[in-house]
């Protein structure tokens, strides 16, 4: 749950959509980065720059929103009950009160948002080709196009906690009848993707010989740790639940205790950094 430190902005497939507070760093980040830039682009702008800067954050949280408003609309017509859609320092996530039944399930929810930032990509470069340029409408629309391409992409990634890390978990578990077991293989890939991160940002620089650019190494550490943090929960989910499977096992092998079926993981669903 997002806690008090946040704004309840509406709601979505019958669960309330809230801005965390910590969100305003992430927008005071893009606005310092990207407004020098507008201004070197633009320079008539003068100042307004940074206005235009500031609208870049607010894409890109509307962005994450329809993302996340994707998962929430497909895993509802999936029977899943959503508890809360938020918009965080990390992205942005969302969340069910009930877990997927079946792998199948599983794979369109995640996949939904991916494919909603495609489409809208899509149809943000469609009205930037009628739109001349440079201007603050073009600048805008392309950077929607690139926003939404990026969170396609990163969150496609197959490792938890990533919209991908779910393809990895059903695909486990619809090979082996294990939620658990996907779960925590699910958790692994994300490790592999998390250290796949810094190996993409500190290897092309070493190899030409040249050092990294400091933010993008700050940018990729806070990434990858995020990452690291949620791929390792998943490990241990996993690995926890896979206990309580053997523990469900067990009275099986005695006839007063009938088995009933494995225990899945918890009933928690989140999508992040959301998606960058």
């Amino acid at each position: 749950m997002s806690g008090p430190a946040s704004v309840r902005l509406g709601t979505i497939a019958g669960a309330p959509v809230r801005l965390s507070w910590s969100w305003l760093l992430i927008a005071a980040v893009i606005t310092l980065a990207f407004g020098p830039q507008i201004q070197r682009a633009l320079p008539s702008l003068d100042g307004g720059a940074y206005g235009v800067a500031l609208g870049y954050a607010v894409l890109l949280a509307l962005s994450v929103l329809v993302h996340e408003a994707a998962h929430a609309l497909t895993g509802r017509a999936f029977g899943q009950r959503t508890e809360e859609i938020a918009l965080t320092l990390w992205g942005g996530h969302t969340q069910f009160r009930s877990p997927s039944a079946r792998p199948l399930d599983t794979v369109l929810t995640a996949m939904a948002g991916p494919a909603a930032n495609l489409v809208l990509a899509g149809l943000a470069h469609l009205a930037a080709r009628a739109v001349p340029g440079p201007s603050v409408p073009a600048l805008l629309l392309e950077v929607t196009v690139w926003a939404n391409l990026l969170l396609a992409a990163f969150n496609a990634l197959p490792g938890t906690p990533l919209d991908g890390g779910r393809m990895v978990e059903s695909a486990v578990w619809a090979a082996t009848g294990s939620r658990a077991r996907g779960v925590e293989a699910a958790g692994w890939a994300g490790r592999v993707v998390a250290v796949g991160v810094l190996a993409a940002v500190f290897g092309p620089p070493t190899l030409a010989g040249r050092a990294p650019d400091l933010f993008v190494v700050v940018l990729a550490a806070w990434v990858a740790l995020t990452l690291w943090r949620g791929a390792d929960d998943a490990v241990r989910h996993g690995r926890w639940s896979r206990r309580l499977e053997t523990l469900r096992l067990e009275p099986a092998a005695a006839p007063s205790w009938p088995w009933t079926g494995p225990v899945g993981p918890a009933a928690c669903w989140t999508t992040r950094p959301r998606r960058a």
